[in-house]
């Protein structure tokens, strides 16, 4: 029996409410909806449940689903795990990918079509704009709908999706500059961060946290490549503010508590090569716990849990490896989940809410005397991308300047 699975025995047994209990569960806190704009001028809906217990130490889950066609924050039920989040003792926060759901207005359309180089930059980033008024959405390179500059994004315009999905890593950034902002009013603890997201989410998000580990060291020079050929990845290229205090860069990183990913997959810019350069080259990345669930009869989402576990982290590594192994970065399967695959797992009567809450709590044990510090930034950064849209066939890695 893995560590963290024995203290689902102490949720029981001292009355926490979990799935285990006989008793109806109170009512949880009800959603805030909230917006926050991405450093490429996208305005993104989000949804914030509050903890019920202590709202200014508390920590924030973040929930992720993955990016697709008529995929949404409000598609399957996130709604449910949130409540019993909320009700644990976690803040919840949900949002709406870039052309998703509600998340279709360009507000800075200078910005997002990279019509002229942002204000507060020097010198200006022209790789963001890049990417957006490239052929990967209808109306690049000249964005006009009747005249006007096009100020909407919907999946739909995207002749790409799949090269497109760097992309998130910005509206992933925003969204922790939101959090940041919440921490600095006292809402949360943005100390402790836990990331549950579904299917393609893994690879978006554990490649988001290589970069908080790096911000803001790492930045993308046109002649400067690797050894290896691996070409480059997106890194955080400007951070309005530094760290107050003097504080670390890896913060970024090492706010992350821990993921639970149900049912891992990767999209075809993120590679096999290039998860494992992600962690070769941010090797404490591996210091952020990962719970891989998958179902018993899902082959598909097992065999990429085991390629995350063993391949991608090497949580156990080989004798005479430098690595320590990784305790709490596993693949469990959700006993009773047959077949059913990502947020399908949830409001199933399987178990999966519980392994979740399960998980988390024992994480939480060694992070709940995390302190909140004031982050202080007063606007979103920027990630900068590589430059070519062909990340498929090449991949990218960092690369020092």
């Amino acid at each position: 029996m893995r560590r963290w699975i024995t203290a689902s025995v102490l949720f029981c047994t001292v009355g926490a409410v979990l799935l285990c209990a006989e008793t109806p569960m109170a009512k949880g806190a009800d959603p805030v909806a909230e917006t926050f704009l991405t450093a490429d001028g996208i305005q993104l809906h989000g949804l914030f449940t509050p903890s019920l217990k202590n709202a200014g130490t508390d920590p924030v889950v973040i929930l992720l689903y993955p990016p697709g066609k008529d995929n949404t924050m409000t598609k399957g039920d996130w709604k449910g795990l949130a409540t019993l989040l909320s009700k644990e003792g976690y803040h919840v926060f949900q949002f709406d990918w870039r052309g998703h759901g509600k998340s279709t207005d360009i507000k800075d359309t200078a910005r997002f079509w990279n019509l002229q180089g942002p204000k507060d930059e020097s010198p200006p980033n022209p790789f963001t704009g890049s990417w957006n008024s490239s052929k990967l959405i209808s109306g690049a390179p000249f964005p006009m709908t009747k005249g006007k500059i096009k100020n909407e994004l919907h999946y739909k315009d995207l002749f790409n999706p799949e090269k497109y999905a760097p992309m998130y890593l910005l509206d992933l950034a925003a969204a922790r500059h939101h959090l940041d902002t919440k921490n600095d009013g006292g809402d949360l603890n943005a100390s402790s961060i836990y990331l549950v997201g579904a299917d393609i989410a893994a690879s978006i998000g554990i490649a988001w946290l290589a970069i908080e580990w790096n911000r803001p060291a790492y930045m993308w020079t046109p002649s400067a490549f690797p050894p290896t050929g691996r070409g480059t990845f997106p890194t955080y290229k400007y951070v309005p503010q530094p760290f107050p205090g003097g504080l670390p860069n890896e913060l970024g990183g090492g706010d992350i508590s821990g993921a639970v990913w149900l049912s891992p997959a990767r999209t075809p810019p993120f590679t096999e090569a290039l998860l494992k350069n992600l962690v070769k080259d941010t090797p404490k990345l591996r210091e952020n716990p990962m719970l891989f669930l998958h179902a018993p009869k899902d082959a598909k989402a097992k065999l990429q849990a085991s390629f995350f576990v063993d391949e991608v982290l090497v949580a156990n590594p080989p004798a005479k490896s430098p690595l320590p192994k990784l305790e709490h970065t596993l693949a469990e399967e959700v006993k009773n989940g047959e077949n059913l695959h990502g947020v399908a797992l949830l409001s199933a009567n399987v178990g999966t809410e519980e392994m979740i809450l399960t998980y988390l709590a024992a994480l939480q044990k060694n992070r709940a005397k995390l302190i909140r510090k004031n982050r202080g930034f007063t606007a979103p950064w920027s990630i900068q991308l590589a430059p070519d849209n062909n990340l498929a066939g090449s991949g990218f890695g960092f690369v020092r300047p």
